[in-house]
């Protein structure tokens, strides 16, 4: 069984928290993408969770064999690089 891969995040404005999965989310933000298509040239998962961390000060919660989890919950978040 594949490992399965979540992040969640405090969405800034909405007063809500976001539990979702990295691939849906890289399809929303596909200007952070630069260098795939997200239609023959998809991120992995480890791609986009590398620019999270590295980027966007997400933090490893859960790293194991069925389920990593990232998350942020900083009210102030923001997607911009």
């Amino acid at each position: 069984m594949a490992r399965k891969h979540f992040m969640i995040y405090y969405q800034k404005g909405s007063g809500t928290y976001v539990v979702t999965e990295p691939m849906p989310w890289a399809r929303e933000n596909k200007e952070l993408f630069v260098d795939f298509d997200f239609n023959s040239k998809k991120p992995t998962s480890e791609v986009i969770e590398k620019l999270l961390i590295e980027k966007f000060n997400f933090k490893i919660m859960v790293d194991d064999n069925k389920v990593k989890l990232i998350q942020n919950l900083n009210p102030n978040l923001s997607f911009k690089l």
